[in-house]
């Protein structure tokens, strides 16, 4: 953006002159004026937004508490977790707490508490998808996807709490699989015992 213009400064990718936006647009069609290329930008909102003020630490004095993390600075928190004091560049607010980074790292990685995991691993998604979309190797596929449903029955459920229909639906599945598979190698076991008798 342009220091002494509001609006925004675009350049050519060919020849790099500078393209006037005077309005705010989502994309951008035109030939450049300088060069004639062809040109078709995508233009984000956040072009037209002011930059933001940058707001300076309070540097402690003698009387205020002092941050655990940075001593120069001004304890402004605490921590929900641990109750160390926590200036605003050493807190986290995560879900509305506000955490110092070792509690932060404890509940995700140590405790994997579901609130604070960066992403969550949906067995049950994968369960069915292997009574699904491997629906030809379910002999084999069948019995793994009820290995995870049931390993994993009390692994945390993800950021949003989800119904078990996922859950009950990839269970029955590969139980009527291996009941299927069950029939049809009884089945062909009854046709050679005929064969040979």
């Amino acid at each position: 953006m342009d220091e002494t213009s509001t609006e925004p400064i675009l350049q050519c990718p060919t020849c790099r002159s500078a393209l006037s936006v005077n309005e705010e647009i989502d994309d951008l069609e035109e030939n450049c004026p300088v060069c004639g290329s062809e040109i078709r930008l995508r233009v984000f909102s956040r072009l037209y937004r002011e930059p933001a003020e940058k707001v300076l630490p309070k540097l402690a004095d003698e009387s205020d508490a002092r941050c655990n993390f940075y001593p120069e600075l001004t304890a402004e928190k605490v921590c929900d977790e641990c109750g160390c004091f926590l200036s605003d560049k050493a807190a986290v607010d995560w879900g509305g707490l506000d955490l110092c980074l070792p509690c932060l790292h404890r509940l995700r990685e140590e405790q994997s508490s579901a609130q604070f995991v960066a992403r969550a691993k949906l067995h049950e998604n994968r369960a069915l998808a292997l009574v699904t979309l491997l629906a030809p190797f379910t002999l084999f596929t069948a019995p793994i996807a009820i290995f995870l449903l049931l390993r994993y029955r009390k692994a945390p459920a993800g950021f949003e709490p989800r119904s078990r229909l996922r859950w009950w639906l990839a269970m029955v599945l590969s139980i009527a699989w291996l009941a299927v598979w069950g029939v049809l190698i009884v089945v062909w076991m009854s046709l050679i015992l005929e064969d040979f008798a």
